[in-house]
């Protein structure tokens, strides 16, 4: 657990990227739809002026776009960029070799309950 956190700490600090902004990015990222920025703050029990910070940071990084919402001129909608979904997937990249290299010192019997027990979980809903 300790050289998973390094490591992912380490990816953090290389992309100069805070957990909220990770945070953020995952949820736009796997968002169906063009988030308002109160809906955003209300996904992950923000503060709109906290959601609010964060996304200026984020836009000014390229990381996110930001556009007027079409029927309400006063509700502003953001989605990720190219750039954003490779932050998002660095990270995840980080995170994925961190889960492969615990299960790889598993035996095969503790393997094979991890496996089991991963395929009682529902499946993820189609994002097509």
């Amino acid at each position: 657990m300790h050289a998973s956190n390094t490591e992912f700490f380490a990816i953090l600090d290389e992309l100069d990227v805070s957990i909220m902004q990770v945070k953020m990015l995952e949820a736009l990222g796997s968002a169906d739809v063009e988030l308002s920025v109160k809906e955003l703050s209300e996904r992950l029990s923000c503060s709109l002026p906290s959601s609010s910070r964060t996304i200026e940071t984020l836009l000014q990084r390229g990381w996110l776009a930001r556009r007027e919402d079409e029927h309400d001129r006063r509700v502003r909608r953001v989605l990720v960029t190219d750039a954003g979904r490779d932050v998002i997937g660095r990270v995840n990249n980080v995170r994925l070799q961190n889960i492969e290299r615990f299960v790889a010192t598993l035996d095969d019997r503790r393997r094979a309950k991890l496996a089991d027990a991963l395929g009682d979980l529902p499946a993820p809903a189609s994002t097509d």
